[in-house]
């Protein structure tokens, strides 16, 4: 029998086959033999083609880990989409007078052109005015683009009721659609950076486009098929109802599915809440699953800490009450921190200041050490807090321990902040409490090199001022 020596092997990490390079007893050549799977190789070649076309080099090692889901769900929703969009054009053809002999074609070119013009106006407005709640509230955009674009669609379809208002419908249906798409481009671009985990995100975005064109064109060709099966008005709504609730439904499927492993608000209060309730540090996968994708909806930091944190404000409002030395002393607080936290009791507000170029892990420390901070002051105050009212008492958890060291105070009648030399105090405390919140979230799986959380543009400088005295 031949002896054979297996020197190395090789396998595609994209495709999945496998070869081996061996070396034969009797010659010194390098031989390499093709490993067979169970499938056989014509069929695997066409499966290899295809993954090459329409998913990313190396998939799956080059995209995190809800990628497939995610696109599946999101093939689904265009799908539905693209013969909704079909059904729409017919209704608007007939909305401007195409097919009616007493149309006048100069009407509907000017209509055309409103249209687009109102989209333009639309487009741009909205870019301006939420463009940067776009990467915090991702997935809630996302699904709120959708929503609009079936309302959009909805519209349009009963543009041949209306034809008399045609003009005004379809600036108004082009206004919505042209907000769809920049909420729509911005989020898909902040999903794609988060699926493109070896910084491949061009290559991703090429074959998402790739995947899209496809479904478009078999969306299309079934389209031409359904307009001319469904010329009834009732069945024709019955589809239509049908789809949309297809689409909205794969739509929010898709969104569910994404698992971020950065904070936005709304995952770092989760977060929180679990850390401070329990003691344990959630998985992404876990606070994901939690996170309300509903515009306007879900958890806020004041029904955990009895306070908003606000981040990034100017001071010029915040100030209005604060006397120079009570500056100072809060500046002599946080001389070691990047940051500064001043409370506003009646508001009910904590706002976190920032000094020139914070990092995420400095943000994180900061909404930290304020949710701490808010949580103090409601004990200090004996305000109502549910965390305080619903704490495991048998179980030593953040909140008992701050319970605990808190007792040490003399807590007061009247509504006021914490001392500031017991505040000196309190942040000794915070900082061995962050380093064990610190450690879970790396353990757990968090990404602490950014993050997405809603802060307004204002940043302060104290440490040079203080250099100088």
């Amino acid at each position: 029998m031949e002896n054979i020596e297996i020197l190395l092997s090789e396998q595609n990490i994209s495709a999945g086959d496998a070869q081996l390079y061996i070396k034969k007893s009797g010659n010194n050549e390098i031989n390499h033999v093709q490993q067979c799977g169970s499938i056989p190789l014509t069929f695997q070649s066409v499966i290899n083609f295809i993954r090459e076309v329409f998913l990313p080099f190396g998939y799956p090692e080059t995209v995190s880990e809800d990628y497939w889901n995610y696109q599946l769900w999101d093939t689904a929703q265009a799908f539905c989409s693209t013969i909704i969009g079909a059904f729409t054009t017919r209704s608007i053809l007939k909305g401007v007078g195409v097919g009616n002999s007493e149309a006048n074609a100069l009407s509907a070119a000017v209509t055309w052109i409103l249209k687009d013009g109102m989209g333009m106006i639309g487009r741009i407005f909205f870019a301006w005015w939420k463009g940067n709640q776009l990467d915090s509230d991702c997935k809630k955009w996302r699904f709120f683009a959708d929503i609009l674009n079936d309302v959009a669609m909805t519209i349009e379809l009963i543009l041949p009721y209306f034809s008399t208002y045609s003009m005004e419908i379809l600036c108004l249906t082009s206004s919505m659609k042209c907000i769809v798409g920049v909420a729509g481009g911005a989020t898909r671009a902040s999903i794609t950076h988060h699926q493109a985990i070896k910084d491949n995100m061009a290559e991703i975005s090429a074959k998402d486009g790739t995947q899209e064109t496809l479904v478009n064109l078999i969306g299309s060709i079934v389209s031409l098929y359904l307009l001319t099966i469904f010329n009834d008005t009732h069945s024709e709504w019955l589809l239509i109802v049908a789809l949309i609730s297809l689409h909205l439904l794969t739509n929010y499927w898709a969104v569910k599915s994404l698992v971020f492993r950065t904070f936005n608000d709304q995952r770092l209060i989760l977060v929180l809440k679990s850390y401070f309730n329990i003691g344990t540090v959630l998985s992404p996968t876990k606070i994901n699953e939690n996170e309300n994708v509903i515009l306007g909806r879900g958890i806020n930091m004041q029904q955990i800490c009895g306070f908003q944190v606000v981040i990034g404000k100017s001071l010029k409002t915040i100030l209005n009450k604060w006397t120079a030395a009570d500056l100072k002393e809060i500046l002599t607080v946080y001389q070691e921190y990047n940051y500064l936290l001043l409370i506003n009791l009646n508001s009910r507000e904590i706002y976190i200041i920032l000094n020139k170029g914070e990092s995420a892990e400095t943000l994180i420390a900061a909404y930290f050490n304020a949710a701490s901070l808010a949580i103090a002051t409601c004990i200090y105050n004996h305000m109502n807090l549910d965390l305080l009212d619903k704490r495991q008492r048998n179980h030593r958890t953040p909140v008992n321990r701050l319970q605990t060291f808190m007792k040490s105070y003399q807590t007061t009648s009247n509504l006021m902040n914490i001392p500031y030399n017991n505040l000196l105090q309190f942040q000794e405390f915070v900082k061995q409490e962050y380093q064990m919140f610190y450690t879970a979230l790396q353990i757990n799986g968090w990404n602490l090199n950014s993050h997405s959380l809603n802060m307004g543009q204002y940043r302060c400088d104290w440490k040079s001022f203080k250099k100088n005295e």
